[in-house]
């Protein structure tokens, strides 16, 4: 994470513990227990997706294209006053994130928000569910259309997605857990 500029060395009067979560993979997952953080901290109120909604809309669609974000709340810069809290220790010393960190009782409600913002006006070919989109369509030359007019979007905000997590023009996806288009 230090050497992908996700964090950087602290001094901050705040301190949460890392925990070391094993992965069906069997690689680790590295969490920090924000718990005390989030028991102070006040809630952003910004409504999530419901995602039976997000499903209907794209049960009929001839084309789907599912995206996954990179990282998602990585791609979002922290300011100054929540770097400090988000400071964790380890037992090489104190860091703090420079970007938005898994854990943080506001970061989904923090991502959902920017995400809504950047497709905006695509409500009747895109929904997203935090950092999963799906571009839905009728007819191929409006899927690469819209396909187009939403990374375009997300290039020009600095966000990426994870291209080999990608299903790109489909009859069928799944998304959020359910397979849904118009084969289903």
């Amino acid at each position: 994470m230090l050497a992908l500029g996700v964090i950087q060395p602290s001094a901050s009067p705040w301190a949460s513990p890392v925990v070391l979560v094993p992965k069906k993979d069997g690689s680790v997952w590295f969490c920090v227990d924000y718990r005390k953080l989030s028991d102070i901290t006040v809630s952003d109120a910004y409504p999530m997706p419901r995602p039976d909604e997000l499903l209907d809309k794209l049960g009929g669609a001839q084309y789907l294209t599912a995206m996954d974000l990179t990282k998602g709340y990585w791609q979002v810069p922290l300011d100054a006053d929540a770097r400090l809290k988000s400071a964790f220790f380890t037992p090489l010393g104190l860091y703090e994130f420079l970007t938005l960190p898994f854990g943080l009782k506001g970061a989904p409600a923090t991502f959902q928000r920017l995400v809504d913002q950047l497709l905006r006006g695509m409500e009747s070919f895109a929904v997203a569910y935090i950092d999963d989109i799906c571009v839905f369509s009728q007819t191929w030359e409006d899927h690469v259309s819209q396909v187009r007019q939403v990374l375009d979007r997300l290039q020009g905000a600095g966000l990426t997605v994870k291209a080999e997590k990608c299903k790109v023009g489909m009859a069928k996806v799944s998304y959020l857990g359910h397979w849904v288009g118009s084969s289903c």
